[in-house]
C-alpha cells in the first residue's frame, strides 16, 4: 500500500522516496509500482525530466530507473522523455517516448520485451 504525501514524495510500507519532479502516475502490479514523474509546472516538452519512470518495489526499495533500460537504444541520445505508461495486460508495462518510441517492458525485471515506433 501507498500514500501520496505530497506531489513529489511517496510513503511505501513506511518508506517515504522522495522525487525531484511531482508524481504523475503510478500503477501498481502485484509485485511493484511504476512511478512516472512529470514537471507540472510546465507545459512545455522540453521542460520535462528525462529517464522519469520508476520501479518501486512493496518495501519502497527503487528497483530500476528507465534510463540504463534505454541506453544502448539509440545510439545518438541515451535519455528520453516518456510521455505515456500504461498497463498492458495484467503483467505488462507499455510505456512512450515524445519521440514515439513504444515499448513493451516486464515492470519487474525491466527487461524490454518488444519496441515498435509510432506516430
Amino acid at each position: 500500500m501507498y500514500n501520496i504525501i505530497d506531489s513529489n514524495k511517496i510513503n511505501i510500507n513506511n518508506k517515504i522516496l522522495k522525487f525531484d519532479y511531482d508524481i504523475k502516475k503510478i500503477i501498481e502490479f502485484e509485485k511493484v509500482y511504476i512511478i512516472q514523474l512529470w514537471n507540472t509546472k510546465s507545459n512545455d516538452i522540453a521542460q520535462q525530466p528525462t529517464s522519469n519512470v520508476y520501479c518501486v518495489d512493496k518495501q519502497g526499495k527503487i528497483l530500476w530507473n528507465i534510463k540504463p533500460i534505454f541506453e544502448n537504444y539509440n545510439k545518438y541520445r541515451d535519455e528520453f522523455i516518456f510521455t505515456s505508461c500504461e498497463r498492458q495486460d495484467k503483467d505488462k508495462l507499455r510505456i512512450r517516448t515524445a519521440c514515439g518510441i513504444v515499448t513493451i517492458i516486464d515492470p519487474v525485471s525491466g527487461k524490454i520485451l518488444k519496441k515498435s515506433w509510432s506516430k
